[in-house]
């Protein structure tokens, strides 16, 4: 269902384009703050749905997932294929599609099919490895422009690869700034509203929404993508839940929908393909090494629980304006992981029925 729904508005959005003439839409104006707009409503939702009490008795295997697991998968990904084709820029599309979606993700934590422990861990790991892969496909190309001498552009628009170190340190502390600013303001204002009284204390509590409302204009405009994932670990107002639900989902759909526009530009069918089977195999590979100890059905459930979706479309899309084509291979790609998870599922769930 959630694969069909994808495919749906990647479709709307090419009907549209096809019927409105619409052309490179990545030169507009409003482009790249719509899709970074999107980014940062992704990576709060990921983030604020983690239950911080569960994740921490969980910690161990869950850094390592979202550090070691991350970081292998791409390298698995990029490497293989950047070597397969002979194109130095697989080594960031591998990072595009690295990271396992939260959202179609949920669909895994219905029923008996993994246990408490292994839906907690599946959980962190999807939701906590999104602000990583961000940050690594910000970063990433100016790493590879220094070791190997190739510019493979960069979405932060800093295309001084001699300073990188230095870029780097500087949008880390920025984010952190953002982050630590924000969480500041929220403890002294929840500080207050306990000691406050009547119209006072519902006045300073609202302003918490106020607050959240600032994070996300800060992060979207000076694109402080991990800044505003960190936010999501504690600023989470009363009644926001339902808000962040719906906002996610309507997120993905949007983004979609601008990935089925830039798609009459055409496709890259056999570099997608190749980019969707090494990023799901890479799971399971990273799958397998980083749950031992795991009873045998969470770590095959884990090992195949690679999906695709926001993120990965919106690292696409922002890649797009600097690397056309980029589009052209992360949408088959994206539709080939979420077949292969549909596939692949349902054989490992008759083998474990077998066992």
């Amino acid at each position: 269902m959630y694969l069909l729904k994808l495919v749906l508005f990647i479709l709307l959005g090419f009907a549209v384009a096809q019927v409105a003439g619409i052309h490179n839409l990545e030169d507009a104006s409003w482009y790249v703050l719509v899709v970074a707009s999107l980014l940062a409503v992704g990576l709060y939702a990921s983030t604020y749905g983690i239950d911080l009490k569960e994740a921490r008795q969980h910690l161990k295997i869950i850094v390592s997932a979202v550090t070691i697991g991350v970081v292998l998968k791409a390298a698995i990904i990029g490497g293989s294929l950047a070597l397969l084709f002979q194109d130095p820029f697989f080594l960031i599309l591998g990072i595009t599609v690295a990271q396992i979606d939260p959202l179609s993700v949920a669909s895994l934590m219905k029923g008996s099919r993994m246990s408490a422990k292994a839906k907690t861990i599946l959980a962190s790991w999807a939701s906590f490895d999104d602000p990583v892969t961000v940050i690594l496909s910000l970063y990433a190309p100016l790493f590879v422009a220094q070791f190997t001498g190739v510019d493979l552009g960069s979405i932060t628009g800093d295309s001084d690869t001699s300073n990188n170190l230095i870029v780097y340190v500087r949008e880390l502390g920025l984010n952190l700034l953002l982050a630590g600013g924000v969480l500041a303001l929220w403890l002294t204002i929840r500080y207050y509203t306990k000691k406050a009284y009547a119209w006072l204390a519902l006045g300073l509590a609202s302003s918490v929404y106020v607050l959240l409302a600032a994070a996300f204009s800060v992060s979207v405009l000076y694109f402080m993508m991990l800044g505003i994932a960190l936010v999501g670990l504690f600023l989470r107002p009363p009644k926001v839940a339902k808000l962040v639900d719906h906002a996610i989902v309507w997120a993905l759909r949007a983004a979609a929908v601008i990935l089925g526009l830039l798609l009459v530009g055409g496709v890259e069918l056999w570099k997608g393909i190749a980019l969707g089977v090494a990023a799901y195999f890479a799971q399971v590979i990273a799958g397998f090494l980083l749950t031992r100890g795991l009873p045998k059905k969470d770590r095959w459930h884990i090992s195949f629980a690679q999906q695709n979706g926001i993120t990965a479309i919106i690292l696409a899309l922002l890649f797009e304006p600097i690397h056309p084509g980029t589009v052209a291979i992360v949408a088959p790609a994206i539709i080939v992981i979420n077949g292969l998870h549909w596939v692949m599922n349902r054989i490992v769930d008759k083998r474990l029925l077998q066992m």
